[in-house]
């Protein structure tokens, strides 16, 4: 097969798989196959019909080749790998975000059995901290569960944050409760108030700066 042949017939392959696998619909597949057409360096001119034959033009007419040159047959696909069925996508995409909650579930519930203890001692019930734990545990799990148009309310920050180094908003994230925590417990005597403040400011704070 001469270069000039398997150049047209590669680009006729190429038609097909795009038609094959719904890129193009049928009928631009046949218009495009029509226009693959060639002259050979005996001025005969040359070109495929839609199901891949060879046609030569006698002067009037396309008629198929008598004798067609030796065509490369179209790849076999390798086997690839099944996807993932969609119901198993949805499901794991649902539930990995959700890991991320772990933590701050757990350090909420602790705080609490800690505070709780102090019903057993001289607090009383003024030592049991509900505030606190639900700023820690729950603000995170209302931020995953209204993430879409939170998401929306922060697009226009989103090359600012991202154009921080992820470990750098990391470092930040663990500073900010750190500071806050000095900071505000030099300023309360007593409760806690300035607990409940530096929780939210923390949380929000890691939430903005984590999201991407």
């Amino acid at each position: 097969m001469d270069e000039q042949t398997s150049i047209f017939w590669q680009r006729y392959l190429q038609l097909r798989a795009m038609r094959d696998a719904g890129q193009i619909p049928p009928q631009q597949f046949i218009v495009e196959v029509q226009q693959l057409r060639w002259q050979d360096t005996g001025g005969v001119w040359w070109m495929f019909d839609p199901n891949g034959g060879l046609l030569r033009y006698d002067g009037q007419r396309w008629l198929a080749a008598q004798v067609s040159p030796p065509l490369p047959s179209p790849p076999v696909p390798q086997p690839a790998l099944p996807p993932i069925p969609r119901p198993a996508r949805s499901l794991v995409r649902a539930i990995v975000p959700a890991l991320a909650l772990i933590p701050a579930l757990a350090l909420s519930g602790l705080w609490f059995f800690y505070t709780f203890i102090g019903l057993f001692k001289s607090e009383g019930l003024d030592g049991v901290d509900l505030l606190t734990p639900l700023i820690v545990g729950g603000l995170p799990t209302l931020l995953w569960v209204f993430k879409q148009p939170i998401d929306r309310v922060l697009l226009p920050l989103r090359p600012l944050i991202q154009s921080l180094p992820r470990p750098v908003r990391l470092g930040i994230s663990l500073a900010v409760p750190v500071f806050l925590g000095f900071g505000l417990a030099s300023t309360a005597s007593n409760g806690y108030q300035m607990l409940h403040l530096s929780s939210f400011i923390s949380v929000a704070t890691a939430a903005v700066l984590m999201r991407y």
